[in-house]
């Protein structure tokens, strides 16, 4: 018996043994109270899921997309950004995991007669940490003094200004940065 419609969720009996692959879309309005909207979230959501099933496993893979509506950390101009996440999920009937295991919160237990895995709360998951601790644009010299390798929807547009303006020592920090990749 289920309480409430969850927004993203996997039906187990249609899985069949292999590899079963879904796509879902919605709109960050439907996620109310799980704080997309406050991280910048506010427009469609695209969870493209792979779920792996074998004997007594379910492997999910969830990869997301969404573009997030938010300000520049150093000069506050509003960048939409598009944010992709991943996450992979572990789940298993008939033998109990590892005592180290039980407490990560991939790997979860289900009973052999569940009929749907609810997948929202990790969709909103991935999306929440795939927001980058420090977003810049570059609209102004100064936002790229860390080097955001990351781009924007605003960005592309500013490029060729933003190459045209790079100075000798950036280039130098940029020579030492490849140098420890």
């Amino acid at each position: 018996m289920r309480k409430e419609k969850s927004q993203i969720e996997i039906r187990t009996g249609t899985l069949v043994e292999g590899t079963n692959k879904f796509e879902f879309t919605c709109q960050a309005k439907d996620f109310e109270g799980r704080r997309l909207a406050e991280a910048g979230f506010t427009r469609e959501i695209t969870a493209h899921v792979i779920a792996e099933k074998s004997n007594d496993k379910i492997t999910v893979t969830i990869n997301t997309s969404a573009v997030a509506d938010c300000t520049c950390d150093r000069c506050l101009a509003p960048v939409s950004k598009i944010l992709t996440g991943t996450i992979e999920l572990y789940y298993t009937s008939g033998t109990s995991f590892d005592g180290e295991l039980e407490s990560d919160d991939e790997y979860r237990q289900i009973d052999k007669n569940t009929e749907y895995i609810d997948i929202t709360e990790d969709v909103c998951d991935a999306l929440l940490l795939s927001i980058p601790m420090k977003i810049t644009c570059i609209n102004y010299p100064d936002c790229q003094l860390y080097g955001n390798d990351e781009r924007t929807m605003n960005d592309k547009k500013n490029e060729d200004t933003y190459n045209s303006e790079i100075t000798s020592w950036q280039e130098s920090l940029q020579k030492l940065k490849n140098n420890y990749h």
